[in-house]
């Protein structure tokens, strides 16, 4: 088995490149080179430093990344559906659960290969085999689709947090306040505007907040300078519609509460959101409901084609720094530093 370069984590809080075994395709299998893999900061900087559910001491070394987009290079015995030269989203060096000489997969799309399975074939041929459950994430984007590897790692969250966005039924008319200034709350605040929703978005430092206006926010709220109630019910007398966690803090989401209007929803996204906590030290009006709407990424990947298809999706935006795989670690120190808000690694 040959070897390939890979971003290998401790639990500890350490990354870095190493050697780790490159993938052979199985029958049903996929060879891809990997071109880019874009950070996802909350769930990398966890399973970094051992904060992830899945995290348990035994399952590190790690390999981790999951935004990734590959080219296929080589195809197995009996792959009928994927070709050489299409391109995937979330190839993985190997699939989740797994373990190679010793390293356990978080996914493993920092690496310069990765799988990806014909699952149509294979279910075809074997209607009971079992399929890892990343496989439904691997998706095909078509030949004649002209994103860049680059802006192609940025399609995972947003589709994401579009699909999160549009199963809230957030249309015109409605007021949406964005818990939060990342990435997540970049794509909430573009497709909450899109959607034609008036858009507040809160948040502690300014400079992540002119990033959520560039995004399409009416209105930022910089909690280090104004009162966020205050700020909110201002912008919004008759109250806000949906209050979307961005940022995975139940005090935060909570401390909005006494500005949601009369039958409004308090919206949940991150996984890691303490729900009690939330439940605890809320103070909404006396008819609301609580929300947790997990993304839907897979469902929504047709149309998705069609928005890169009509030049919609403002890439850009959403990734602040490209950088070799090399520099990983350092990568990490500018999110850590708040330096960056969203890094994609390109493969040499």
């Amino acid at each position: 088995m040959g070897k390939m370069k890979g971003a290998v984590c401790d639990g500890k809080g350490g990354i870095w490149i190493q050697d780790v075994p490159r993938p052979v395709p199985g029958d049903y299998e996929c060879l891809c080179r990997i071109e880019a893999c874009a950070t996802c900061t909350g769930t990398d900087r966890m399973s970094i430093d051992g904060k992830i559910s899945w995290a348990s001491p035994d399952r590190y070394p790690a390999l981790i990344g999951h935004e990734s987009v590959g080219t296929v290079i080589e195809t197995g015995a009996k792959v009928r559906n994927i070709h050489v030269g299409d391109r995937f989203l979330r190839p993985a060096a190997w699939y989740p659960g797994e373990y190679r000489e010793g390293i356990f997969s978080m996914m493993g799309g920092y690496a310069q290969y990765g799988i990806v399975t014909d699952t149509e074939e294979l279910l075809k041929n074997d209607p009971a085999a079992k399929l890892n459950g990343y496989m439904k994430f691997q998706q095909k984007l078509p030949p004649e689709s002209e994103i860049s590897a680059v802006d192609g790692t940025m399609l995972i969250t947003l589709k994401e947090v579009y699909s999160f966005v549009s199963a809230l039924g957030i249309r015109e008319g409605h007021t949406v306040s964005v818990m939060g200034a990342g990435v997540v709350a970049m794509c909430m605040c573009f497709f909450s505007k899109l959607a034609g929703a008036r858009v507040l978005v809160a948040a502690r430092r300014e400079e992540p907040l002119r990033q959520c206006v560039q995004a399409g926010a009416d209105v930022p709220v910089c909690t280090e300078k104004e009162d966020l109630v205050s700020a909110l019910k201002k912008a919004a007398p008759r109250g806000v519609d949906f209050l979307l966690d961005a940022a995975g803090s139940a005090e935060f989401l909570a401390a909005a509460t006494p500005a949601l209007a009369d039958g409004g929803a308090v919206c949940a996204y991150a996984s890691g959101l303490d729900e009690e906590k939330l439940l605890q030290k809320i103070a909404p009006p006396s008819a609301w409901k609580f929300v947790r709407q997990p993304p839907g990424e897979n469902a929504v990947h047709d149309h998705f084609l069609s928005l890169v298809r009509m030049k919609v999706l403002p890439f850009s935006l959403f990734y602040s720094h490209v950088m070799p795989l090399s520099s990983i670690a350092e990568g990490f120190q500018l999110i850590r530093g708040r330096k960056a808000h969203k890094i994609v690694f390109t493969m040499e």
